[in-house]
C-alpha cells in the first residue's frame, strides 16, 4: 500500500549522538500539537546503560533496551542487536501509543528512531507502517547511513530531510 498523497514524512537525519532526539523533541514542543514517542538515554551515575521510550504528551515511559550485560537475568529479551537487548514491554508501549494516536486522529506524529531494526521488520516496524498508512504528517529520526534504505523499504514518496 502506498502512502497517501496529503501526508508528509519529515526525516530528521544525522549521525549517532548528533542531536536527532533533541531536535524531534524540540519540534514537538515548538508545534504544541501532535504526539508520539522519543528514545531517551538511560544513565546510572555517568554510565550509559540503555534507552527508554517516552510518550511526548504524557511523559510516561518504559524501558526499551539495556546493554546486554546489564539486562535483568530473570527476563528474556525480545531480541538482542549489537550491544543491546530489548524489552518486549517497551515495544508494546510504543504500539499502544501509536494505536491511541491513530484512534484519536492526532497529528503530527513523532517517532524516534527508525533504522536497522525496522529494516528487519523488528523494533518500531509495525508502528511506523501503521502510521504511514494514515493521512497524517510524521516526523521521524533516521541515522544518515539508513536514510535511503528507510525511504525505499517503506515506499515513502512525500518526504523532506531535516539534516542535523
Amino acid at each position: 500500500m502506498s502512502q497517501h498523497e496529503q501526508s508528509m514524512i519529515h526525516i530528521i537525519c544525522g549521525e549517532k549522538n548528533q542531536g536527532k532526539t533533541q531536535r524531534i523533541e524540540s519540534l514537538y514542543l515548538e508545534a504544541e500539537e501532535g504526539d508520539g514517542f522519543i528514545t531517551k538515554k538511560i544513565f546510572t551515575d555517568s554510565v550509559f546503560c540503555g534507552y527508554k521510550l517516552k510518550r511526548l504528551s504524557t511523559g510516561e515511559s518504559f524501558d526499551q533496551s539495556l546493554r546486554t550485560e546489564l539486562f535483568p537475568s530473570g527476563v528474556a529479551p525480545l531480541y538482542t542487536c549489537g550491544a543491546f537487548s530489548f524489552f518486549e514491554d517497551g515495544f508494546h508501549f510504543a504500539d499502544k501509543v501509536i494505536d491511541d494516536i491513530i484512534y484519536k486522529q492526532i497529528s503530527p506524529v513523532y517517532i524516534d528512531e527508525i533504522g536497522p531494526l525496522e529494516l528487519e521488520k523488528k523494533g518500531h516496524y509495525s508502528c511506523f507502517k501503521k502510521i504511514l498508512n494514515t493521512e497524517t504528517d510524521v516526523y521521524c529520526t533516521v541515522r544518515n547511513r539508513c536514510i535511503y534504505d528507510v525511504i525505499s523499504f517503506f515506499n515513502i514518496e512525500n518526504y523532506s530531510l531535516i539534516r542535523i
